[in-house]
């Protein structure tokens, strides 16, 4: 990693557990700063661990890693932009993600739903059954974690929809 790099991630880092401490919206507090475990020990940590590295390494390719350009903010900006502010690749913005179990309640409840998140939060609650979606289907559970991602970073839903977003990152992450 070039040195530029490690100052930016290390930036990125101290800005993240300010706005933590700080309460500023789109941050979890109590989420652990870069560095620390971000996959929270449960169930199915081994497998969301296996499904975030292998998201990693498809948006390492250039082809995936478009999916940022491909969808907005809130605000109307490409999501893009903000990888680029803040001087990062996909990649290394999904090593500063949170993965934490979710509760079988809310959005976990529906049997299609395998993890969910706020747009703008990069604590991403993961439901009881991806563990078995991933073993049955390691690819989509990669996919679902960049769909995930992608709402970290301020995607919103409806529109796109869960399915237009999905559709998307498999045909550009395959």
């Amino acid at each position: 990693m070039r040195f530029g790099k490690v100052v930016a991630i290390a930036a990125w880092a101290g800005l993240l557990a300010v706005a933590s401490e700080a309460g500023a919206p789109g941050f979890d507090a109590g989420t652990p700063a870069l560095g620390a475990n971000m996959i929270a020990p449960g169930p199915d940590s081994f497998m969301v661990r296996l499904a975030r590295d292998g998201a990693a390494r498809r948006l390492a390719s250039p082809a995936c890693a478009q999916i940022f350009s491909d969808f907005v903010d809130g605000s109307g900006r490409p999501l893009q932009e903000q990888l680029d502010a803040y001087n990062l690749s996909g990649p290394e913005y999904l090593a500063l993600v949170y993965f934490a179990p979710g509760a079988e309640d809310g959005r976990c409840g529906n049997e299609a739903v395998l993890a969910t998140t706020h747009p703008g939060s990069r604590l991403v609650k993961v439901c009881g059954r991806f563990g078995q979606a991933y073993r049955k289907d390691p690819r989509w559970a990669e996919f679902v974690v960049i769909h995930e991602t992608l709402h970290t970073l301020g995607l919103g839903e409806d529109p796109p929809s869960t399915y237009e977003i999905s559709a998307r990152v498999a045909a550009r992450c395959r």
